[in-house]
């Protein structure tokens, strides 16, 4: 099995695939017009307090105020915001002991954590109950519980890591054992907490000193994160395509990671990484509502706001001895490349997935069965109904992020928004990343790009400090001429 995490940067943009038996199962992006803050940690203002709907609004210095739910002041909400499902069933929530109005005044301050980043216009959303994840342990700041990773299923192990647990967490603090711990020592499980327990006291005694609103911690860059979150026993090699990003992981994994055997490389072949490995194909069918498989059936992707509709077709699919043979091997196939899509795709809220009707009881079980399956190496948190005799399943998974078509596009102008065109941070990225290619071929003096005048004008206003510094190190002259008409369209032409 061929597991790699792999790592692509550029001054404005860092993209993660995880890669599974060489097939991409997951993709995350770091934009610098877009920068992340979940995670982030802020002392904050209260602001507006709306008893109507029982919650507040928090000025933390960004452009947009948080949004904080009665129900994150009283209860741990963390499990919203780990990418995997933390959390045990010892674990008890708080009751509510008030109403908004009663807890949190207009000019408070106020310590929060981001859970989710600001969609449709909204502010992100918060938490006072702060959650510092580490390789291992997640340390709970101001809630004094033992928790234990519910993907972890040996009841022998779940025992051992309580009992663990239990003897390392700092009094009044809160650890959660993450998936990660699994036969970990309680060597490696107490170093990890001794530096979330200091990166706490820290972050303490910052917020002691430090004006409102202000930021006190700020979660690692996407490459940290991703070796922190993905390596593992059979996610052991790290491919990433720069020198600096190679030196950060190389420092981390020594500091954090020394016994995990993980394998960092630094990719320096001419062809792009993403390409190398095939993910720029990957990405571009994300595009594409409709997806083949290898037997000649395919599956089609409706994404709307909410909801998304997976509808399994045989299309040139034939073979099987009987009918009910065909269908049943198709929709085995379907149901794993589905879950593959769902976490490529980052597909969140409701999913309705239509499989082909098949009417022997037993079979639509093993198909269920292979899609939970499937299923266990997601990341993030679903629920999953049975399949109906008409061989529907729903299901919902939890949203930490808007899915990736969402990210790369936007809205098209021209069809009322049916249909989606690539955004202009997403063509404005892919230029700076054709630029780079070429401008590093040999005998290469000047790059031309020709693209419609609003990329360009983007490309002028925003990325023009890191285009004169690839400009600087390549020796390479950049020029740019706007073409009508071009929409999405663009050509990066060498001399």
């Amino acid at each position: 099995m061929d597991n790699r995490i792999l790592i692509n940067i550029t001054f404005n943009e860092t993209r993660v695939a995880v890669m599974e038996n060489d097939s991409v199962a997951e993709l995350y992006l770091e934009r610098k017009s877009a920068p992340r803050i979940v995670g982030n940690i802020y002392k904050g203002i209260v602001g507006k307090v709306v008893p109507g709907m029982q919650a507040a609004f928090v000025n933390m210095g960004l452009e947009k105020s948080g949004f904080i739910s009665v129900e994150d002041v009283h209860e741990d909400s963390l499990y919203d915001f780990f990418l995997e499902n933390e959390g045990e069933a010892n674990h008890h929530k708080k009751h509510s002991r008030g109403l908004i109005q009663d807890i949190l005044r207009e000019g408070q301050h106020v310590l929060v954590q981001v859970l989710k980043e600001s969609v449709g216009g909204k502010g992100p959303k918060l938490s006072s109950f702060i959650g510092i994840p580490g390789k291992y342990t997640v340390l709970l700041g101001n809630a004094d519980i033992v928790g234990i990773s519910r993907k972890i299923e040996s009841q022998k192990e779940r025992d051992r890591l309580n009992e663990i647990v239990r003897r390392i967490k700092p009094e009044g603090i809160g650890l959660i054992a993450r998936t990660a711990s699994i036969d970990v020592s309680e060597e490696d499980l107490l170093q990890d907490t001794r530096e979330l327990y200091r990166l706490w006291i820290d972050i303490k005694k910052r917020s002691d000193e430090t004006r409102t609103p202000s930021l006190l911690y700020e979660e690692p860059r996407l490459y940290i994160k991703a070796v922190r979150d993905f390596v593992s026993g059979d996610m052991s090699r790290v491919v990433v395509d720069s020198k600096g990003g190679y030196d950060e992981i190389i420092s981390y994994v020594k500091r954090y990671l020394p016994d995990s055997g993980v394998r960092v490389e630094l990719y320096k072949e001419p062809e792009p990484i993403f390409i190398r490995y095939g993910v720029e194909n990957e990405i571009r069918k994300i595009f594409n509502k409709k997806v083949w498989l290898k037997s000649g059936g395919h599956i089609i992707i409706e994404e709307a706001e909410g909801l998304t509709v997976v509808d399994v077709n045989t299309g040139r699919f034939q073979s099987g001895k009987t009918q009910e043979d065909t269908i049943y091997t198709l929709n085995l196939e379907a149901a794993t490349e589905i879950v593959r899509q769902i976490r490529l795709r980052n597909l969140v809220g409701i999913i309705v997935v239509d499989f082909i009707d098949i009417k022997n009881r037993q079979l639509r079980d093993q198909i269920y069965e292979a899609f939970v399956e499937a299923l266990k190496r997601d990341r993030a948190r679903s629920a999953v109904l049975e399949m109906s005799p008409f061989g529907v399943i729903q299901m919902t998974r939890q949203r930490l992020r808007e899915s990736v078509l969402t990210e790369l596009a936007e809205p098209c102008p021209y069809c009322d928004g049916s249909g989606y065109l690539k955004s202009k941070d997403t063509i404005s990225y892919e230029i700076i990343r054709e630029i780079r290619h070429k401008a590093g071929k040999p005998g290469v003096t000047a790059v031309e790009v020709q693209a419609g005048p609003r990329i360009i004008e983007k490309l002028r206003e925003f990325e023009q400090e890191g285009l004169r510094r690839l400009e600087k190190e390549s020796g390479v002259r950049i020029s740019f001429k706007p073409v009508e008409g071009r929409l999405g369209k663009y050509e990066v032409k060498a001399s």
